[in-house]
């Protein structure tokens, strides 16, 4: 009995003494690793803009536009609906020029 309970002690301490000896490891930081992408807020936002106004938003339009189609050859498609995609599109594709002539007349 005494002799499970020194087992236990000691299996304790050598989980404690291997896992102090885990945190007390050096290593680099992660979050300071230089990424391409995540070098700072400004670049990640750039990159971020740059795709939601590019090449995915573009298919995505289509796609838009071609279900539209779709929806006016079977004669199931409402203005609302033609209105709310057209003008999607237009601000997904607009939105630099519209930030641009907004912050230009502040």
């Amino acid at each position: 009995m005494i002799n499970k309970q020194r087992k236990d002690i000691l299996r304790s301490l050598l989980f404690v003494f291997v896992f102090g000896l885990c945190l007390l490891q050096a290593q680099d930081a992660f979050a300071q690793a230089s990424g391409a992408l995540f070098d700072s807020g400004t670049s990640f936002l750039t990159a971020l803009s740059n795709l939601l106004t590019s090449t995915w938003a573009r298919i995505i339009g289509i796609i838009a536009v071609a279900v539209l189609g779709f929806m006016y050859m079977l004669g199931r498609v409402s203005m609302q609906v033609t209105i709310a995609v057209v003008v999607g599109i237009v601000m997904v594709f607009g939105a630099p020029a519209i930030v641009d002539s907004v912050a230009s007349v502040l």
